[in-house]
């Protein structure tokens, strides 16, 4: 257990310093993996010096079943994230929101962009149906994400009376409820996301009453995917069990 502890926080401390490197520190959570990194070295060394081992039988019971439970539970909710993240609708949708994310003065993130790809495919494939960008302006971002995305879809082709823009948004819930006020009822709505975001942004509508509603997952990065699937996992938690 020492060799795989310390393995473990050799290997989150190298994801952590890879993060850097690829798209600097856009979010505190990256800072995650370096709390995880110490705690593997940590329980690692305390292995070493053999302080579980010397536990009293009852408290080392105690504390496999509590890590069994927890590993469980983790792979439980990560099974359905990526379960959502296979959804596809059967049919065409008559609106399909396209949920925002970081914009950087250059342009989308890398994250923002793959939806947009999503939102570009389906619009070639999907020609009757209607669009809607959904995203604020946050303080580090230059414009509005919804102005981006839509500049984005218009340059590679997209007719922009297909795209409406919602841009007071400042999270995926306020996304759906600002973008069900432009969307008439009794339609078909797709919420194209990244596949780790679509579990998450299915349950918030439903909530929200929107009552034919379906997921379009758009790629992931591949770099960044182990860090947005831990963060969803926090996310998932909160949102399944706070807001019914």
């Amino acid at each position: 257990m020492f060799i795989i502890c310390t393995i473990a926080g050799i290997l989150c401390l190298i994801y952590f310093i890879l993060l850097l490197i690829y798209s600097g520190l856009t979010t505190v959570f990256y800072l995650i993996w370096l709390f995880l990194s110490a705690g593997f070295l940590l329980a690692g060394w305390l292995f070493r010096i053999r302080f579980f081992q010397n536990l009293p039988s009852p408290v080392k019971a105690g504390m496999i079943l509590f890590l069994a439970a927890c590993l469980a539970f983790f792979l439980g909710v990560e099974g359905m994230i990526l379960k959502g993240s296979l959804t596809m609708p059967a049919e065409t949708q008559d609106y399909v929101i396209v949920l925002g994310a970081h914009v950087r003065a250059s342009g989308p993130s890398r994250a923002l962009a793959l939806r947009l790809d999503r939102a570009y495919e389906y619009a070639l494939e999907h020609p009757d149906t209607t669009f809607i960008v959904s995203g604020g302006q946050g303080s580090n971002e230059p414009c509005t994400e919804s102005s981006a995305m839509k500049k984005y879809l218009v340059e590679k082709g997209i007719d922009e009376k297909r795209i409406l823009e919602e841009d007071q948004s400042t999270n995926t819930r306020e996304n759906l409820i600002f973008s069900r006020e432009m969307i008439p009822p009794d339609v078909s709505v797709g919420i194209i996301s990244n596949g780790f975001h679509i579990c998450r942004a299915l349950h918030l509508a439903e909530t929200l009453g929107y009552e034919n509603v379906n997921g379009i997952p758009a790629r992931s990065d591949l770099a960044t995917q182990p860090t947005n699937l831990l963060r969803e996992f926090f996310a998932v938690v909160k949102d399944f069990w706070l807001i019914r």
